[in-house]
């Protein structure tokens, strides 16, 4: 597999916690919305794929960084 670079980063959408759960949204008005439940069970999914995210984008970038969360 090619080795992949990562782009320069740019804010590609924010995301905000509301009263009603997670609003995801870019700045080109597109968005998603998450119940908290739904929120939470995103959540808990990327936490399980959290190792090998980091391992990715580590192989992705240009520079010997680290990203800690």
């Amino acid at each position: 597999m090619p080795k992949q670079r990562m782009e320069p980063f740019t804010e590609k959408f924010t995301i905000k916690v509301t009263d009603g759960g997670v609003l995801m949204a870019d700045h080109e008005g597109n968005s998603l919305s998450f119940t908290a439940g739904e929120a939470l069970m995103l959540l808990d999914i990327l936490r399980a794929e959290e190792a090998e995210l980091h391992d990715m984008a580590e192989k992705a970038s240009p520079l010997p960084a680290s990203i800690r969360v």
